[in-house]
């Protein structure tokens, strides 16, 4: 039975630090394994899932403080009784390290002290364009805003792999790679290459190889957590823009719309008035697709004001090569 705030505080370890979660998983010489790894430390977190989510044999859940976030790891007889998703608790273990992945592994029942449910944080936005890395490991994280017109377009057929499905989404320009565990219970069977989706999910890790820089996952929860979007995008060749011209640096964005025939790939370039390339906004993406543009370049940089040209190029399943242009203009605030 979960116990009180001030109970559990008197019952913890007085002589113990409590250190932050990002404390708990610093990496300071960047080798991709933390520093404090097989040492002893208690953090202070909110679970994010339930204490069984990922695991059959004991405990694998994910918690997280105002730092960042980590994967708690425990068998059986280590565990305090059901953990609920947005519970609160002081937990003791040893830091460990799984494929990339940084754990906290309590050892028993009392290395577990319930501090009150808080309730789940909300998701950490990922915008469009970036991908998961090590500083958001073990996040709770949200890829997808339709009021902003952001969403990840599906690559792939979801392939069945050790005990879960396996499948990939671009978010704008960067890939993500999606893993849904089989006993989260979700159901995968109606996603496939094209499908948009507004994915939430937990920031994980399976890399096997040093430096451990790779093989960042987002692992979805419940089948709330993947959810499928048809923005109704006419299956023709077109590309639209809507607020152009704009100023960026008053908050103003522009709306791109393109489209095209049902298995077309496209991408989306655009151009200063030199010719140079500035902005890559897809690549190799599946025809249909409309997001936000904050008028930044491909280094997340500020464009200068001007004349910008967007160029749309498809290949459709024929190998036909379609093209299509728009003037794109960033402007200067009016005084």
């Amino acid at each position: 039975m979960k116990r009180l705030l001030v109970p559990a505080l008197l019952a913890c370890r007085l002589w113990a630090q409590v250190l932050t979660v990002a404390e708990a998983r610093v990496d300071a010489n960047g080798d991709g394994v933390p520093d404090l790894l097989g040492q002893t430390v208690t953090i202070q977190a909110v679970a994010t899932c339930e204490g069984t989510l990922f695991s059959t044999t004991g405990l694998s859940f994910y918690v997280q403080d105002e730092t960042a976030g980590i994967n708690v790891y425990a068998y059986n007889p280590a565990s305090p009784g059901e953990v609920g998703a947005g519970d609160e608790y002081l937990i003791t273990g040893e830091i460990k390290f799984y494929n990339g992945l940084t754990e906290i592994s309590p050892a028993e029942p009392s290395d577990f002290q319930f501090l009150g449910s808080p309730g789940v944080p909300a998701p950490l936005y990922l915008s469009r364009h970036r991908s998961i890395n090590e500083s958001i490991e073990g996040i709770l994280l949200v890829i997808g805003s339709l009021p902003y017109g952001h969403w990840v377009t599906v690559v792939d057929t979801p392939s069945s792999a050790g005990g879960g499905w396996n499948f990939n989404a671009w978010n704008g320009n960067s890939l993500i790679a999606v893993r849904v565990n089989e006993t989260t219970g979700i159901d995968v069977s109606g996603i496939g290459p094209g499908t948009r989706l507004v994915l939430t999910g937990i920031g994980g890790q399976y890399s096997s190889e040093p430096p451990y820089n790779s093989g960042y996952q987002l692992l979805p929860r419940y089948q709330q957590d993947v959810s499928i979007y048809d923005p109704s995008i006419p299956p023709v060749f077109h590309l639209e823009v809507q607020g152009n011209p704009f100023a960026p640096s008053l908050g103003e964005v522009m709306t791109v719309t393109f489209g095209g025939p049902a298995g077309s790939l496209m991408d989306l370039t655009l151009f200063d008035r030199s010719g140079r390339a500035v902005a890559h906004l897809a690549e190799n993406m599946p025809a249909g697709d409309r997001f936000v543009w904050d008028g930044t370049g491909d280094m997340n940089e500020s464009l200068p004001m001007g004349q910008y040209i967007l160029l749309l190029e498809g290949t459709t399943q024929s190998g036909e090569r379609l093209t299509t242009t728009e003037t794109v203009v960033v402007a200067a605030p009016l005084r």
